[in-house]
């Protein structure tokens, strides 16, 4: 075998291991934006700061915005 052959292989099986690990990374990333899309809290404030968050899908009082 040649040098340069058993480095392209080399190369070749750390790219596939990142690539997995990336696609591992990012379907994690998928699960956590899911579940943090899908949970709400009701914010009751009398304060002026509060009423004027726009953070995700946090759900204001009906009138305060």
């Amino acid at each position: 075998m040649d040098t340069n052959m058993i480095i392209g292989l080399c190369v070749g099986s750390l790219q596939g291991v990142i690539i997995l690990i990336l696609r591992d990374i990012k379907a994690t990333q998928d699960t956590m934006w899911r579940r943090l899309n899908n949970h709400y809290h009701e914010v009751s404030c009398d304060n002026d700061d509060c009423n004027h968050l726009k953070t995700g899908n946090v759900i204001l009082p009906q009138g305060s915005v």
